[in-house]
């Protein structure tokens, strides 16, 4: 278990449900960029967590492009490698993280945040 995901993981199912009954569109905005944000670190934790209990040394890691790397080259180690690795890369690759936990963009790249850590905290069970 990883206490800092699961509870980045409650702050986030939180924020996300203040998100969903705010009727202020701009106050929706700042809701989705706090559970963006808290779904992410969760996902991060729970990474970290399981690379950290199979001996993987991560404090050389300056970046999520090199988690990212260390995630594929240790990918046997997760249940659904290639769900968590397509979901991480494309919130690297094509910035969504930022675009939602920083701008509070919608649509589908909030769901893939959202996504990424649900698969995340069913590896950390």
């Amino acid at each position: 278990m990883s206490l800092a995901s699961q509870t980045y993981y409650r702050f986030a199912q939180q924020a996300e449900g203040l998100m969903n009954n705010e009727k202020d569109e701009q106050k929706r905005r700042e809701y989705r960029k706090v559970a963006a944000q808290n779904y992410f670190y969760s996902a991060v934790e729970a990474l970290e967590w399981k690379l950290q209990k199979a001996g993987i040394d991560l404090y050389s890691i300056n970046s999520h492009k090199e988690r990212l790397d260390v995630l594929k080259r240790n990918s046997t180690l997760f249940k659904d490698p290639l769900s968590i690795i397509l979901k991480f890369e494309i919130m690297i690759n094509y910035d969504y993280r930022r675009k939602v936990a920083y701008k509070g963009e919608n649509g589908n790249k909030f769901l893939l945040v959202k996504e990424l850590a649900e698969l995340c905290q069913h590896e950390i069970e």
